[in-house]
């Protein structure tokens, strides 16, 4: 995952790249309705389809629950992505992690130059909680 084929490998479902501040922009348009600047991203369609449940249940694969709409990791008591129940995102490699709360507005970006835990990872989680401790 370190190396330069594979940054410059185009597997979309995979190996997305981008600092905090560009996920955290991304997810900040999908908080304020699909747009940023002028500039719409998604419509209000496939917007509202994020946040509907398409599957929910054990993971084959990982052996985990996982909850996504279209698109989008869904929150889940497992791994929440804050408090309110249309939060949406994604978990990355590592403990990286983009989501939006509709409800509040908050758009968050997390990523990091080292590796850490996967699965439940504290400094996502803390972070998370600092972020709606401070609203």
């Amino acid at each position: 995952m370190n190396s330069a084929a594979w940054r410059e490998a185009q597997l979309p479902s995979t190996n997305g790249h981008g600092t905090a501040r560009g996920v955290a922009r991304v997810y900040t348009a999908l908080a304020a309705g699909g747009a940023i600047d002028g500039v719409r991203i998604v419509d209000a369609d496939a917007l509202s389809a994020a946040t509907v449940e398409q599957s929910s249940g054990e993971d084959l694969i990982l052996h985990r629950p996982a909850r996504f709409g279209t698109g989008f990791q869904l929150t889940q008591p497992e791994r929440p992505l804050g408090p309110n129940p249309r939060s949406f995102g994604h978990f990355g490699a590592g403990g990286s992690l983009g989501f939006c709360d509709p409800d509040t507005g908050v758009a968050f970006g997390y990523v990091m130059n080292e590796m850490g835990p996967r699965w439940q990872n504290p400094r996502n989680k803390a972070l998370v909680d600092a972020v709606y401790a401070s609203l």
